[in-house]
């Protein structure tokens, strides 16, 4: 038990460090945001337009973290400021490194806990099974795989933090915990609404297990409640606008999702990007009789309804993980839209399928490398002036070549898995 201890101390240090480094241009967005929601305050948030980079097209529980991170912020700098001209001693060069560098780090210190939170839950998973060994085995491949922390501690991305709450809702569920599972989702949509895709699948386990009227009324309304209370100080209290959900409602369909880039891939090397390459090309352009975002829909339709049959028909743990896998992983491969972070999701669970069954270790080891160049191509941080070259030549026919090794790897364990479940150990 102590070893993971251990494990998790030592992937906390390494990120805190590589935090420091480097970020993405789009921590420059989180930076903003977390500034203006306590200059303007929620209610006006997300009307105003003083924007130093782009309008905040991310749902609240998004902005709650980043407006708490400035208060850490605020908090820390004042102390070491305080420390600064109280003791002659202090080296006061570090205020400027941290005037600079600081505020940045820590906004990546909810991904990185997140990051160390999966790896807790995948060793727990395991735990409970008697196997705590493998769990933190499982824990450790997680958190050295380069895609974990190049993604939260040096991109800065939130993905870590999205997927914690997704992947302990569906522990939850598995245990039975209907509540808490329904509450750690509606947490993780709050965030952002990547796991979206998944809810039809847990409310098929759900149903499943028989629950009695008043679990459903507890599981059901405890997080309405909840989601509620955390909306109503951006759509106003009751007396001012009204009920908060119609708010909610109205920012996913006319921001989150009405302002994201609706292309036929936004840098994701799936079966599109294989097809057409990486360019931005709006996913509206006919294909034949229908446009390419509705032909995205049906190749998706057509993977994820047998998805739902097969978790309706057996609901074991292990089925589950790979109907909740298999779904991720055909979404990012065959929806347009995607952008190249939307793997990100298979990776926890395909890390405790590859513990269970290590005929899978292949499988994890050639995403991780494909996924990684993917978060590479276009932001080319660390810059290797050869692999930049290697990627870009030949109007970008690797991320092509890459795209269609992806959608290969996708039908190979698809149909592995339609055609026999018994494709991991119990």
């Amino acid at each position: 038990m102590k070893g993971i201890y251990k494990i998790i101390l030592l992937a906390f240090v390494f990120r805190i460090t590589l935090a420091f480094l480097v970020w993405h241009p789009d921590v420059n967005n989180h930076v903003d945001w977390g500034i203006r929601f306590w200059q303007y305050g929620p209610g006006e948030f997300y009307k105003a337009n003083v924007w130093s980079f782009t309008w905040p097209n991310q749902p609240p529980g998004t902005i709650y973290i980043f407006a708490a991170v400035r208060k850490i912020f605020e908090a820390v700098f004042s102390f070491f400021w305080f420390i600064n001209i109280n003791i002659p001693l202090f080296p006061s060069n570090i205020m400027l490194f941290f005037e600079t560098n600081l505020y940045p780090s820590l906004l990546k210190l909810p991904a990185i806990l997140a990051d160390l939170g999966i790896a807790y839950l995948i060793f727990l998973f395991f735990r409970e099974k008697g196997k705590e060994k493998i769990g933190a085995w499982a824990a450790m491949a997680f958190l050295v795989n380069p895609i974990t922390w190049y993604n939260s501690s040096i991109w800065g991305q939130t993905d870590a933090t999205i997927n914690f709450f997704g992947l302990l809702s569906l522990l939850l569920l598995l245990e039975r915990k209907l509540v808490f599972s329904f509450l750690s989702l509606s947490l993780s949509l709050f965030i952002k609404a990547s796991l979206g895709i998944l809810l039809p699948i847990f409310l098929i386990i759900a149903w499943r297990q028989r629950y009695q009227v008043n679990t459903w009324i507890k599981a059901i309304s405890i997080p309405l409640v909840i989601i509620g209370i955390l909306t109503l100080p951006f759509s106003g209290l009751p007396a001012q606008a009204g009920e908060p959900f119609s708010w909610l409602f109205n920012l996913y369909k006319d921001k989150v999702f009405g302002w994201q880039l609706h292309l036929i891939t936004a840098n994701a090397f799936n079966f599109w990007a294989a097809l057409t390459g990486i360019h931005e090309r709006p996913d509206t352009l006919m294909a034949g009789l229908l446009n390419f975002r509705t032909w995205g829909y049906i190749l998706f339709g057509i993977t994820f309804i047998p998805l739902l049959v097969k978790v309706y028909k057996k609901f074991d743990f292990q089925n589950i993980l790979w109907v909740c896998f298999l779904t991720l992983f055909s979404i990012f491969v065959l929806a347009t839209g995607m952008h190249e972070r939307y793997l990100y999701p298979i990776f926890p669970l395909l890390t405790i399928i590859t513990a269970l069954e290590r005929k899978w270790l292949p499988l994890l080891i050639s995403i991780s490398v494909i996924y990684l160049l993917n978060l590479y191509n276009f932001w080319w941080y660390p810059r290797i002036e050869w692999l930049i070259e290697f990627m870009s030549a030949w109007d970008r026919l690797l991320p092509r070549i890459l795209g269609g090794v992806v959608t290969t790897l996708f039908l190979y364990v698809y149909v592995s898995f339609v055609k026999s479940p018994k494709v991991i150990k119990k």
